[in-house]
């Protein structure tokens, strides 16, 4: 048995049955022992590495075990680096394969002297918990094992192994030592009794609490605490885009996604608390409107796995450090049959949530006019049914979703990349999702025209892998979020922000799959019906209002 045969062996009884990539010839060890599992793990080829590694963070997002990709030696493993860095800003667990030279060659190493070689794991440092080569066949084991602890302990993240063209082929003797999981949390950590007495008591003194909930809780599987805790203090719910789908946006304590991306009706419920608990999110600046909300002198309680998070923003936060699920079923527990008599007026602010909604998205269209993104996202909000997932890619398409869609059940039926919102993502990350949950009926995938062409040759996979994915494309032939903060910054000095019109439904038909070209709503209604039974993908290319914005707050600081 070989060191690539043992690897192969060794993630699929860790619980990997997918890795991700684009073989190189250093590479193809790992691939001959994933020829060799017999099924027990399977090889997704995708288009690019950048591609790769933002597939395997979906799949880790909604299968609940570490996403595994692979890239070859020099520019492959460059190519990892912004998938990592997503994975690592939204602690998203991976494991990252990459091949190196031989080990005899180490000082040849510099400046590429042996072919594609670079100082590749030093490049990695910033964007992984964790960088390590296998120069022994022999600790294979031991160092998978490590690895997969290090990606899934405390707050997950990236790790990256790096076996030399040498090792690869190599025999291995071994015996099985370990037993690697992939499967995350790994373990599950209680808060400080005495926190949890703190929290109790600011949430008897509160008048107007609201739950402020992030994306650590869908990855605790904590939702169901999250839920009693709503019902059993009365109190409204907000999230994070990441923690969109914690409970059903239907729920009438549920307000939406707040933060400067969200939306204003989230925004007005969080000025009018008087404490705000954070829930498994790091109070980051889209969530928190730029850190001004809660404003100062605002009560908080800061609930996350991470003790660096707490207090780096909100400084006199009460620290409840712990896993989401175990830390509020403690909280839950402390508070027992204690009684909540707040001054909230939920039935009002849900009437005032609907009034805006319909305001904004039933606005009716002027012919000849390009489409408005609300009612367009409205429009895909109703044809959505249970079973749907919907992922984003980077910039206003993840507003549009976050804002407009309502999910109509709790769970992780929704993906953004805010870690390191990288344009590029959505594609090669709806492969992923769609991977992940073979079950589901149709993944909608919103992107905007610019970040799609970072990626775009990714269809040719979900046509390939049969995959049902209908592409909501935004298309309004620039980069939009850059071109509103020119505007913003310099009025109407625009430069490198325009692109020339691509007919992206013609490009889908080339590649194999459906496209559609929308101009009305009416079209959009059609295209949505006849995608309701996808078989394969589609793209329906919508025009697009250039100038419209789910962003609240931009770059030049203005509302």
């Amino acid at each position: 048995m070989t060191v690539g045969d043992r690897l192969a062996q060794m993630l699929a009884e860790s619980g990997v049955d997918r890795v991700f990539g684009v073989p190189g010839g250093q590479t193809l060890p790992l691939y001959e022992g994933i020829r060799k599992s017999g099924g027990a793990i399977s090889h997704v080829l995708m288009r690019d590495e950048r591609s790769a590694g933002f597939a395997a963070d979906a799949y880790a997002r909604l299968t609940g075990k570490v996403g595994v990709c692979d890239a070859t030696v020099g520019p492959g493993a460059t190519n990892l680096l912004s998938p990592l860095a997503e994975a690592h800003c939204s602690s998203i667990p991976m494991l990252a394969i990459i091949s190196d030279i031989p080990r005899s060659w180490e000082h040849r190493r510099l400046r590429g002297n042996a072919s594609q070689a670079m100082e590749q794991l030093e490049m990695f440092k910033p964007v992984s918990k964790w960088q390590v080569t296998l120069s022994e066949p022999a600790s294979l084991e031991n160092v998978l094992d490590q690895a997969l602890r290090v990606a899934v302990s405390g707050r997950p993240g990236p790790v990256v192994l790096a076996v030399p063209d040498d090792v690869g082929d190599m025999d291995i003797q071994w015996q099985r030592r370990v037993r690697p999981s992939a499967v995350f949390p790994r373990h599950r950590s209680a808060p400080d009794p005495a926190q949890v007495q703190a929290a109790r008591q600011a949430l008897a003194q509160a008048q107007k609490p609201v739950l402020l909930v992030g994306g650590g809780v869908h990855t605790s599987g904590a939702g169901q605490e999250v839920a009693q805790l709503a019902r059993l203090m009365g109190a409204p719910v907000v999230t994070t885009i990441t923690g969109k789908g914690v409970m059903a946006e239907t729920d009438p304590q549920v307000f939406g996604v707040t933060g400067s991306m969200g939306s204003p009706k989230a925004n007005e419920v969080v000025a009018q608390a008087d404490l705000v608990f954070f829930i498994a999110c790091k109070a980051g600046q889209l969530a928190t409107f730029g850190y001004d909300r809660p404003a100062p002198g605002v009560a908080t309680i800061h609930l996350d796995i991470d003790p660096e998070e707490i207090g780096r923003n909100f400084p006199d936060s009460i620290a409840l450090v712990c896993d989401a699920r175990l830390g509020l079923a403690d909280l839950l527990a402390a508070l027992g049959s204690d009684r909540f008599a707040y001054e909230w007026n939920l039935d009002a602010l849900r009437q005032d949530c609907r009034q805006w909604y319909d305001q904004i998205t039933l606005r009716p269209q002027v012919p000849g006019e390009p489409l408005k993104a609300q009612a367009v996202t409205r429009l895909i909000d109703e044809a959505m049914e249970p079973g749907d997932l919907a992922v984003c890619d980077a910039s206003l398409p993840s507003g549009w979703a976050a804002v407009y869609l309502r999910l109509k059940e709790a769970g992780r039926s929704y993906l953004a990349p805010r870690g390191l919102a990288g344009l590029g993502w959505g594609a090669p990350a709806a492969i992923g999702a769609a991977l992940a949950r073979p079950q589901a009926k149709r993944v909608f995938l919103f992107a905007g025209d610019g970040g799609y062409a970072f990626s775009m040759q990714e269809l040719e996979v979900m046509v390939r892998l049969n995959l049902p994915v209908v592409t909501c494309l935004f298309n309004n032939n620039i980069l939009g979020w850059i071109k509103h903060v020119q505007k913003a910054r310099y009025g109407d000095n625009h430069i490198s922000t325009d692109f020339n019109h691509i007919d992206f439904a013609t490009v889908a038909q080339g590649f194999g799959a459906r496209g559609y070209k929308v101009n009305s709503l009416d079209e959009l209604r059609d295209a949505l019906g006849k995608e309701r039974q996808p078989q394969g993908p589609a793209i329906i290319d919508m025009n697009t209002d250039q100038w419209e914005t789910p962003v609240l707050r931009n770059a030049s600081g203005k509302a």
